[in-house]
């Protein structure tokens, strides 16, 4: 009977592999909801539901009208590759009307140069295999909201039940462990995630100001970006900070740099991401950075997620571990 439950765990398992995606995300997005779904104890299922539209309707907005403006911007760049040549060249010659020579030739070299790089890239990605792995995840996206619905709702009595199940001894051991890394978990996932979509939708505004082009597009690279510690939002906020002096000159550059340090860096870097991460998590920055971008790289959006996941978890049996070999006293 043991072989046949493992059998049929394995194939479940094989079943729900292309979702696990979906299901990890909507483990976070779990995490992230429990302090909105905490805020109704009384109506349990419509704090759920408030919780998951809070975290589900930014998120889809900013992230999903983002990957439909970069697509659609790769679908151009490959189709049109002279066309965008000779725009950047007529664009630089405008641009650089003021410059020295010497600079000139070097700024229309550059985007040339980028031009020509960028061009065969987006050419030779496969569209079909783009639209396959894009089909896939909207569908992992879609499915986790269910699942973070049913885990808010139900993923404690779940948890409870499991340890029931367990003697005296093991489950004061076991909530302990569990307690911990709950904790862990939740200043990871929660001051990332609260930090990204403040930041987020704050440089959507700040971008439509401005007049920048698309401006959900950049707005997504802003959340990704401010999900990883010591990345944060300065990787779109300098770019865009040149763009704007070769457009708009010193001036403009300057009200833009300001303005957007001040309404999207410091309210998410400096008051969310402090107090959420650091206080909660118990983490090193260094840690959730390598998590986060070595996840990325092996497992694509779950091992994002994943991969910090399985850090807290180490980490949090670690602390236990320690704290019970400590000496009383000590």
């Amino acid at each position: 009977m043991l072989l046949i439950a493992l059998a049929s765990l394995l194939l479940v398992a094989y079943f729900f592999f292309p979702f696990m995606d979906g299901i990890i995300l909507g483990t976070v997005f779990a995490y992230v909801g429990k302090p909105i779904r905490d805020l109704f104890p009384r109506k349990k299922r419509t704090g759920v539901l408030i919780a998951v539209l809070c975290i589900v309707i930014p998120i889809f907005l900013v992230l999903g009208l983002g990957m439909i403006e970069i697509a659609n911007q790769i679908i151009i760049l490959a189709k049109n590759q002279e066309a965008i040549r000779l725009a950047l060249a007529a664009f630089t010659d405008q641009l650089s009307q003021d410059l020295t020579p010497w600079v000139k030739d070097l700024l229309a070299g550059g985007l040339e140069n980028v031009a020509g790089i960028l061009g065969p890239i987006a050419a030779s990605i496969p569209v079909f295999h783009m639209g396959r792995v894009a089909s896939l995840a909207i569908i992992n996206f879609f499915i986790s909201i269910p699942v973070c619905y049913f885990i808010l709702l139900e993923g404690e009595s779940l948890v409870s039940s499991l340890i029931s199940m367990l003697g005296e001894s093991e489950k004061q051991t076991c909530g302990k462990y569990i307690r911990r890394i709950d904790a862990i978990l939740s200043g990871i996932f929660i001051g990332t995630i609260y930090t990204s979509i403040l930041g987020s939708i704050i440089s959507l505004a700040v971008f439509y100001a401005f007049g920048m082009p698309k401006p959900f597009a950049l707005a997504s690279i802003v959340f990704v970006a401010g999900m990883v510690p010591f990345f944060t939002s300065w990787v779109v906020i300098i770019p865009l900070s040149i763009y704007r002096y070769l457009s708009a000159g010193a001036e403009g550059a300057a009200l833009f740099f300001i303005i957007s340090s001040a309404f999207i860096y410091l309210p998410s870097e400096l008051l969310i991401r402090p107090y959420l991460v650091a206080s909660r998590s118990s983490l090193h920055p260094l840690l959730v950075m390598l998590s986060f971008l070595g996840g990325a790289m092996v497992g694509g959006i779950g091992g994002f997620f994943l991969a910090p996941a399985l850090m807290g978890t180490i980490v949090g049996i670690y602390q236990v571990r320690r704290e019970e070999m400590r000496p009383e006293g000590a």
